[in-house]
């Protein structure tokens, strides 16, 4: 059987958008997500940004997005019924509500074997001029980091990867 190759996508769209409040409570991420995460400050603080601070409701978001994808065998930055990504985020907390602006981003990536592991999701990212422009977005503060490992068409093992990014102007 051919070995999933890594794939990548993203969707690059920073949008105003009115929303419910979000709640700021601290983020519990798993050692792959904080592995990531630190790749991904690290590559901020080498361009002179701010690092992503990891918030709950973007957290919950990013993990409901890669469980959807494992579940449902599919990829993409809309969820299995069809909402869009910065809707999904909306609805899992990160809103608008008392705001002047709001703006996201997401990457996604999907893996298998060593091509699963948060370095050489990082990496791909990093090669891709619309990935790492979410990475190296200068104005977002805040992210959620989601991984979930399953079996897709038959291959187990296969692991899903998204990056929620945004930011909320009082």
């Amino acid at each position: 059987m051919k070995r999933l190759s890594l794939i990548i996508a993203l969707a690059a769209v920073a949008v105003l958008c009115v929303g419910p409040a979000a709640s700021a409570h601290a983020a519990t991420l798993t050692k792959p997500e904080k592995q990531l995460l630190a790749l991904v400050n690290h590559a901020r603080a080498k361009h002179g940004m701010h690092k992503l601070t990891a918030i709950s409701c973007l957290e919950r978001a990013s993990r409901s997005h890669s469980r959807d994808m494992v579940k449902h065998d599919f990829f993409s930055h809309s969820s299995s019924s069809g909402e869009s990504f910065a809707a999904r985020l909306v609805r899992f907390g990160f809103g608008h509500s008392g705001c002047t602006s709001w703006a996201v981003g997401e990457d996604i990536a999907c893996g298998y074997g060593p091509g699963a592991t948060p370095k050489a999701i990082f990496s791909a990212w990093m090669h891709s001029p619309a990935h790492r422009a979410v990475i190296l977005t200068r104005r977002f503060r805040s992210v959620g980091l989601g991984r979930s490992k399953g079996t897709v068409n038959g291959v187990s093992g296969v692991v899903f990867f998204t990056l929620d990014c945004g930011v909320r102007t009082h």
